[in-house]
């Protein structure tokens, strides 16, 4: 079973390839469109990097977390 960072290392390369693969005729790559069926193709490229920049803050914060101890010291 994936640990909860490789999980998030997962969704934050397929969020980066999903990036790299806009272009002018794929979702998000494209102007937003209005009328009966308007798609917002800008919202979802930045839902994607919002997504994206918390993913990272998401693992900074696992990867800073440094090994610690408890010592406690009794009178005897």
């Amino acid at each position: 079973m994936p640990t909860p960072l490789e999980n998030l290392e997962t969704r934050r390369d397929a969020i980066c390839a999903e990036l790299a693969a806009m272009g002018p005729t794929a979702a998000g790559g494209k102007p937003n469109s209005s009328g009966a069926d308007s798609i917002d193709h800008v919202g979802y490229k930045d839902g994607l990097y919002r997504e994206l920049d918390e993913i990272n803050k998401q693992i900074a914060a696992i990867n800073s977390q440094e090994p610690w101890e408890i010592i406690a010291e009794y009178d005897v």
